[in-house]
């Protein structure tokens, strides 16, 4: 089946691929399963289609984010705004969409041969520069996605947050597990993002497609970027919604602290972002 989806839009050569010599890579994220398909180089041929392509199957959100389901993409607009993206001429090219006779939506990308951001790689300051500058273009990238207003998702939250302040029994179950959390929940959350948003709000605090999931792993380095690409794309538009863009950018100086792809430890052993390099990536 793979192959049939993949020869649908790559017509010359991987339509004539035996299924069998394909070596499919799976890898399972938050809502989607992501596969590297690789197939074999066809003998006496000069490869006018790429060896290997990114597929990707759109899942469903689950319960955990039902809060914020009236704002995040559903799979159709997530996978409109990788196109989008792609016609920038910054994101991976998209060779087309597909829907499986389950129902299951899915598209098929070109492989990036690229790596992720690492936070040691934000203390140079070009690659820090292309950084922000791909959170730039993404933030006011033309799109059809409804704007919601903003204050849609600050009301989601303030409003979770509030069932959980001072709550005995969420304290309770911290040091059954042998943390103490006492500080964190009995915290004002609420009144202190009232305080930024409407901080925000008076001084006209811009807005544009938020990424939301910053972490470094969602920013990919290329290996060999051809003369005159840019070294940086985003990638993974599971949660994005119209905020207020210091929420990305705010959100990328805090994840310079954390390794996600470190099964040992998932703290960085680097310094955070100088006020300085805040100023430079702004």
């Amino acid at each position: 089946m793979i192959k049939d989806i993949i020869g649908t839009f790559l017509t010359n050569e991987w339509s004539n691929v035996d299924p069998e010599t394909l070596i499919v890579t799976r890898n399972t994220g938050y809502a989607n399963t992501n596969c590297v398909v690789e197939r074999p180089q066809l003998q006496g041929n000069t490869n006018s289609e790429p060896l290997k392509v990114f597929l990707k199957l759109h899942g469903e959100l689950d319960g955990e984010i039902e809060v914020f389901k009236h704002l995040v993409p559903n799979k159709h607009e997530e996978a409109q705004l990788c196109h989008d993206y792609a016609q920038s001429g910054l994101g991976a090219k998209v060779y087309g969409f597909f829907e499986t006779q389950d129902g299951t939506f899915g598209r098929i990308d070109e492989l990036l041969d690229a790596r992720n951001l690492e936070p040691a790689d934000v203390e140079d300051a070009h690659i820090r520069a292309e950084v922000a500058r791909e959170h730039a273009v993404f933030h006011t990238m033309p799109t059809q996605r409804e704007k919601k207003p903003v204050q849609l998702y600050y009301d989601a939250v303030t409003r979770e947050l509030a069932r959980y302040h001072k709550m005995e029994k969420l304290k309770r179950l911290a040091k059954e597990g042998g943390v103490n959390m006492d500080d964190l929940v009995d915290y004002d959350f609420v009144s202190r993002i009232r305080r930024v948003t409407d901080r925000l709000d008076s001084i006209g605090g811009k807005k544009g497609w938020c990424i939301h999931d910053v972490q470094f792993m969602n920013t990919m380095v290329k290996n060999s970027p051809k003369e005159g690409e840019r070294n940086i794309v985003l990638i993974d538009f599971e949660f994005v919604f119209h905020n207020y863009r210091g929420f990305d950018i705010g959100g990328h100086f805090l994840q310079k602290m954390f390794q996600w792809f470190d099964e040992e430890n998932k703290i960085a052993t680097c310094r955070p972002y100088t006020e300085g390099e805040k100023r430079h990536f702004l």
